[in-house]
């Protein structure tokens, strides 16, 4: 794996729960750039870029709630797209059948880290 590590805590992530880390710097936007990480139904830790495939704002909107109200799928607080947390398909929106942008993730000595390329 190449490219930049960014500490995302503690790899005792509980499945549903989800971090938020700033993994760089847009160089395009000059504002963080942000990672989702979070451990899935099936305990696998996943990360994604904090953009909306719709309009390129923070799936959050700067409010720190990432998951719909089934507790379950990703959710666009700006305009209710549904995304699938095990690879981040859109399922329900305006950018339905687009997936969020992937980002590795590391699990070493009870550690996560996102890598950035």
């Amino acid at each position: 794996m190449s490219g930049r590590r960014v500490h995302a805590g503690d790899a005792d992530l509980a499945a549903g729960a989800v971090r938020s880390v700033t993994i760089s710097c847009d160089p395009d936007r000059g504002f963080p750039r942000r990672a989702i990480v979070l451990r899935d139904r099936h305990g696998v830790v996943r990360a994604y870029v904090n953009l909306c495939m719709h309009l390129p704002v923070p799936l959050d909107a700067g409010s720190d709630d990432f998951l719909a109200d089934d507790g379950v799928h990703l959710i666009c607080g700006t305009h209710g797209a549904l995304y699938r947390p095990e690879d981040g398909l859109c399922i329900e929106g305006p950018c339905e059948g687009e997936s969020l942008l992937r980002l590795d993730v590391l699990e070493e000595d009870g550690q996560l880290w996102v890598i950035d390329s």
